[in-house]
């Protein structure tokens, strides 16, 4: 099957779904959050099981989830770049290209136990991103999905 079929697919589905506008709303944002933290591809997992916590969406959140796998090196990057700035502190990633999966595990591992590390500067940088995207993201789908709705339906198909 080619991509865009499959992509043009989950999105009908998406929309197609009988839930109000904030249960897939907040299924899409509780979905995305476990993006901006190295999960070990887990995320979307992680997705589902918030969003049955919460009673949100689960197939929104999955959509969130897989979203936000897609591209995680950006949020990382984000993540140590609003954390230096929250904590006036400078880091060694300057660019997206240098940001390496297995060096953001080793320094949440670090920021949970040193304060000092640039472990503690990407997880600062992660709960500001996650609070700030969480309610741009809500908000952004929430209002689609009650004014626009059956309008982007209709052209998706």
């Amino acid at each position: 099957m080619k991509i865009t079929r499959v992509i043009k697919y989950n999105l009908i589905r998406l929309f197609r779904l009988k839930s109000g506008p904030h249960h897939v709303a907040s299924g899409i944002t509780i979905g995305f959050i476990p993006s901006w933290l190295p999960t070990f591809g887990l995320g979307p997992v992680l997705s589902v099981g918030l969003a049955r916590l919460v009673k949100a969406n689960t197939v929104s959140a999955l959509v969130g989830g897989v979203l936000g796998t897609f591209i995680w090196p950006l949020l990382f990057f984000l993540n140590y770049k609003v954390g230096s700035l929250l904590l006036d502190r400078n880091i060694r990633v300057e660019e997206v290209e240098e940001v390496e999966y297995i060096d953001a595990v080793e320094h949440t591992y670090t920021g949970i136990v040193n304060s000092h590390s640039s472990g503690f500067t990407f997880l600062a940088g992660a709960m500001c991103n996650i609070v700030i995207s969480s309610f741009l993201i809500y908000f952004m789908v929430y209002f689609m999905f009650k004014t626009h709705r059956v309008r982007i339906l209709n052209k998706i198909r």
